[in-house]
């Protein structure tokens, strides 16, 4: 789906209410809309529209921290999280070729990620492991792979970066770096040394907010050098609770119960800044990445285009289209990775062009490029059902990369007015 790069504007404002500057446009709420056949949400995981032709690899790498490698890395727009699914497309062929022997050897190749201004190599990135390719080809006799999909495994640092800045622009094409895996730690509970037996049963998850539970740990507390408030800061069913009732709130019931994995889980989810995003991505502790993330849930609740500051959506109108959760990545024809966010309702925006379902990233709807109403920027894509029946009728997919989240008082020109 690369339409933003060779469609003319056409300027089509969104007349039923889903941009043009009223707002509480796009889907309606499926609690509005008459019953019908709901979207199957493993659908857009299969990522279709590439996988024809694709062969699952076997085997797995399984990776100690501090491991160190060569690999192909290129770069990326964002922060890729452990956990991700990531379809991709090499355009060019040394790519491919490059690619084809990592399949042949371990499977691995590394995204990287860029530092807070977007124009830097921060010197992380993601280890990425193959999973299903389509069949080699040759090219001047050597063996290449266009399309495939991988999915994020581990974290690392690069190996002798040179001390000065190097551009990200420098690996949009992919390179052979040396690089280390990153520990992954998730600490005890702070209390846990001075727990007495006969207080356990109140420790028990679902007796830690009860009266008695917060008594206990009162009881414990009195015996650590520290406050009760001290030892609750990181602690992970506190932290769990709060992430919790945020992805209900986003229609995300499923969560892992390892602090590692949910930690990955909620980064993947959030709209954040690039120098948000490499804050959660480089730390080692996972109840760390935790206390972060909840901080960034509650002071964030709007989303506005990145260019100009315009008010886009709210974070109560997103919800997930995938069953991955809210946020995933989707390739266009032209082999750009999209990390795209889906929501019900948008403002401030006009589209352009006119629907088509060629290469939808969500099979059974036909697509519309989408742009913000204020300085024209490319936003996302709206979504329609081809079938009446299906619900829901109508979605926006955003890119993330492309959204700022700002509380209410930040908002831009178009929302001041």
């Amino acid at each position: 789906m690369n339409r933003e790069e060779n469609d003319a504007h056409h300027d089509n404002r969104e007349e039923d209410g889903g941009g043009g500057g009223s707002g509480g446009g796009g889907a309606n709420s499926s609690d509005n809309e008459p019953e019908g056949e709901l979207y199957d949400l493993a659908l857009a995981t299969v990522h279709s529209y590439i996988s024809a032709g694709m062969m699952p690899l076997r085997g797995r790498a399984v990776l100690e921290p501090g491991w160190q490698g060569r690999v192909p890395v290129m770069a990326h727009h964002n922060c890729v999280f452990p956990g991700e699914t990531m379809p991709m497309m090499m355009r060019h062929a040394n790519d491919a070729v490059l690619i084809a022997k990592a399949i042949r050897h371990n499977k691995l190749f590394g995204l990287l990620c860029p530092d807070a201004t977007g124009n830097l190599v921060s010197g992380y990135g993601v280890l990425c492991e193959v999973f299903e390719a389509g069949a080699e080809e040759e090219l001047n006799d050597l063996p290449k792979i266009s399309s495939f999909k991988a999915r994020a495994l581990y974290r690392f640092r690069i190996l002798n970066l040179p001390k000065k800045s190097v551009v990200i622009t420098s690996f949009n094409r992919m390179k052979l770096v040396d690089v280390t895996v990153l520990p992954e730690v998730a600490t005890r509970d702070s209390l846990c040394t001075m727990r007495l037996h006969s207080l356990a049963p109140l420790q028990a998850p679902h007796h830690t907010y009860t009266s008695g539970g917060a008594q206990a740990r009162r009881l414990e507390s009195s015996s650590s050098p520290w406050p009760p408030f001290v030892h609750d800061i990181f602690n992970y069913q506190r932290l769990r609770k709060s992430i919790q009732d945020f992805f209900t709130s986003i229609k995300i019931d499923k969560m892992p119960d390892d602090p590692v994995l949910l930690s990955f889980m909620v980064a993947s989810n959030l709209v954040l800044s690039l120098g948000d995003c490499l804050a959660l991505f480089v730390v080692d502790n996972a109840l760390l990445r935790l206390h972060l993330a909840v901080g960034f849930i509650k002071r964030k609740n709007t989303l506005c285009c990145l260019s100009c500051l315009t008010e886009i959506t709210d974070r109560n109108h997103v919800f997930p289209m995938s069953s991955e959760g809210v946020t995933g990545n989707y390739v266009n024809l032209g082999g750009h990775v999209h990390d795209v966010l889906t929501v019900r309702e948008v403002r401030n925006v006009n589209l352009s062009g006119l629907p088509t379902d060629e290469y939808s990233w969500f099979p059974g709807y036909a697509w519309t490029i989408a742009t913000c109403e204020h300085c024209d920027s490319h936003v996302g894509w709206r979504f329609e059902a081809l079938k009446p029946t299906l619900r829901p009728q109508r979605f926006y997919g955003l890119c993330r990369h492309n959204l700022q989240p700002h509380t209410r008082q930040d908002a831009g020109p178009a929302d001041r007015n």
